[in-house]
């Protein structure tokens, strides 16, 4: 019954498997991920809310729990914060259609001062060689810088529709963790430890990376918003409002964000203070990306560059541009939970651009 067949000199035992895993155990994976995948896709007006109040969650608990130590008041903590939180997202939603409104009736007049500049650059000549816009004019154009902010805003303001699920998603996580780990202790007492371990261990890491990706891209928007400003960008709002979102994006968010913002200083300027614009731009992006957050947050985001393209590309494809702002922070949230358990930690490592080899962290510990 437990024998081995032979069938060309091979063990009919070792065809079933891959390292030690059934091909059963391989099946069941695929089919796993083949319903996430349907479910990612079909679910996004379900998922994407509750994403947002995940996210939401992490980012007001350490000052929720800050209330709670001091006025005793879990649910009233929250409530503020969450009133806080309704607040500013009305008064920034307004902020940002009035400068959609303003940089869209700027249109014609920077479409105008765009032709003329044109002109002026097929007329210089260095060195005897000239510029041929030809091919400029064909993909750079105001209409589809305004085409493609309209579109962001709109995808933004289809999104904030569903404000309304993400709060009520919210209301119950917050519920959730309150009374949770009651339930757990009670129905798992001797799991408890292992539970408790796990949700420490992954909850620091997220908060920190939350609060930390949150004030960096808020950090850069200001700044971004107050060059504008000062240099008289039409919709300087909106486009500090795509930076914040677009820093979510790793390598190519932040970049790509201030693109628009710096064809128009072209438009307006002479070069030279266009050229001043973008490098206060490109240097307020490396100064918070490559100082500031590393600063904030003890480490650079430890993800293999091949991971998070593959996850930017599939998100994207998911879920659109929302999916590309919240598609990188989710996985970030995947794989630090899955650092804190020792059965999923070699999935975590495979992820990882630096991981630890199995058994550091104990001795560490030890030590």
């Amino acid at each position: 019954m437990g024998a081995d067949l032979t069938v060309g000199g091979v063990s009919t035992n070792e065809t079933r498997g891959f390292r030690g895993v059934e091909v059963s155990t391989l099946s069941n994976i695929a089919i796993l991920l083949l319903i996430s995948v349907l479910a990612i896709i079909h679910l996004k007006s379900i998922l994407q809310p509750l994403v947002v109040a995940t996210l939401l969650f992490f980012l007001i608990r350490p000052p929720a729990q800050w209330l709670e130590e001091r006025y005793g008041h879990p649910l009233a903590a929250y409530g503020i914060l969450m009133t806080g939180v309704v607040m500013a997202i009305l008064i920034g939603a307004d902020i940002l259609y009035q400068s959609l409104q303003d940089f869209s009736s700027e249109a014609d007049r920077l479409s105008s001062e765009m032709r003329e500049k044109l002109l002026w650059l097929e007329d210089l000549t260095i060195y005897g060689y000239s510029f041929d816009t030809s091919a400029l004019t064909e993909l750079v154009t105001v209409e589809r810088i305004n085409e493609i902010a309209t579109g962001f805003v709109g995808t933004l303001a289809g999104f904030t529709g569903s404000a309304v699920t993400v709060f009520i998603f919210l209301i119950f996580i917050i519920v959730e963790a309150e009374t949770l780990p009651r339930r757990l202790e009670a129905a798992y007492p001797e799991e408890m430890d292992r539970f408790a371990s796990i949700v420490e261990n992954s909850g620091a890491g997220i908060n920190t990376y939350v609060i930390t990706k949150a004030s960096v891209a808020f950090g850069q928007a200001v700044i971004v918003a107050i060059i504008l400003s000062y240099m008289g960008i039409p919709g300087w709002f909106m486009w500090a409002s795509i930076t914040f979102l677009l820093d979510f994006v790793p390598y190519v968010g932040a970049p790509l964000s201030f693109i628009p913002p710096a064809i128009i200083s072209f438009i307006l300027y002479d070069p030279l203070t266009a050229g001043l614009i973008l490098g206060a731009l490109f240097a307020n992006q490396v100064a918070w990306g490559q100082f500031v957050e590393p600063q904030l947050a003890g480490q650079r985001l430890d993800m293999s560059p091949i991971v998070l393209l593959i996850l930017v590309a599939f998100w994207g494809w998911a879920w659109g541009i929302m999916g590309l702002i919240l598609g990188i922070p989710l996985a970030v949230i995947i794989k630090l939970g899955l650092e804190s358990d020792p059965r999923t930690r070699p999935i975590a490592m495979l992820l990882s651009l630096n991981p630890k080899p199995l058994g550091a962290d104990s001795d560490d510990e030890s030590e």
